[in-house]
């Protein structure tokens, strides 16, 4: 665990060290002209210091805040996910009335059709080829449809609706159950839509600038109002201060795009075979996928 967290860290590092190269030199220039050329105009007063830290905390904290919350959406929308997909099977295994070799062939049918989708819509998020591991679940002739459409997970979840209607009509599965499967259906393409709106809503580019300016500003007057109180000691205090808020930043930087294949994302690839896992198990098949590891502390 100790080993996972230092690693996300050192990733996140990787992302502002540039900056702090720049604080810790600028706050060494201020020192040495302050200090050594007598430039006593650099000095700045630190109350003005204290209102300008403040309302950067303030405005870091909305910042985060509102990065946390795409973020936390998307993870619940996956959870719905979850849920709904088990649901389905569930209901499949359950509701289709039908002789037991045609019923296990068809809930097979519908099971794998889920998978597949779970797996194109996590590949589709991530601007990746759609049809990696979910090709592996369809027939050649629904690989064939799907193929050809522009949303290949809705067109997968289209499949499944097309074959419960088909149930329908030929009277094995009851008007009322069916509904309740198109319910589910429903919820399960809302939860598309809801990860479709995260990924190709951008968070707005104006309020991101205005905070990296603030920090920016702040990083250019800190040491001002430091070097004359505590002299050489103002650069390693610009360091850490630096490092707090473009640490805070960049958490939010990366946070408020979970669906861009880093390391911070939500792991739809392990959710997906999770998913995978949990339905196979509900119709009892033969073969059943080991569970996706961590690497390198990572779980994707």
């Amino acid at each position: 665990m100790y080993v996972k967290q230092v690693f996300s860290i050192w990733r996140l590092l990787k992302g502002i060290w540039h900056g702090l190269l720049a604080v810790t030199a600028y706050a060494t220039l201020v020192f040495y002209l302050f200090s050594y050329q007598h430039w006593h105009f650099l000095s700045f007063p630190i109350s003005i210091i204290t209102i300008l830290g403040t309302a950067l905390s303030l405005l870091l904290g909305f910042r985060t805040n509102s990065a946390y919350d795409r973020w936390w959406e998307a993870r619940k929308v996956w959870g719905e996910i979850v849920n709904d997909s088990r649901t389905l099977i569930r209901q499949s295994v359950t509701f289709i009335q039908i002789n037991k070799s045609e019923k296990d062939e068809t809930v097979s049918n519908i099971t794998h059709l889920q998978i597949a989708w779970c797996y194109a819509l996590a590949n589709s998020l991530r601007k990746e080829p759609v049809l990696v591991y979910a090709d592996l679940h369809l027939k050649p002739s629904e690989h064939d449809y799907v193929a050809n459409q522009n949303n290949i997970p809705n067109a997968i979840l289209n499949l499944i609706q097309f074959k419960f209607a088909e149930l329908h009509e030929q009277g094995k599965i009851e008007t009322l159950l069916y509904q309740n499967v198109d319910q589910t259906l429903q919820r399960l393409c809302d939860a598309m839509g809801k990860c479709e709106r995260i990924k190709n809503t951008v968070f707005p580019t104006q309020y991101s600038f205005f905070v990296v300016l603030v920090i920016f500003i702040f990083t250019l007057v800190l040491p001002m109002g430091l070097v004359e109180s505590i002299g050489r000691i103002a650069i390693p205090i610009t360091f850490i201060i630096s490092f707090l808020f473009l640490y805070v930043e960049w958490i939010a930087y990366v946070m408020q795009n979970p669906f861009e294949n880093g390391p911070n994302d939500i792991p739809m690839t392990s959710l997906s075979r999770t998913i995978e896992i949990n339905l196979l198990e509900l119709i009892d098949a033969a073969k059943i996928p080991e569970k996706i590891l961590p690497k390198n502390g990572v779980v994707m």
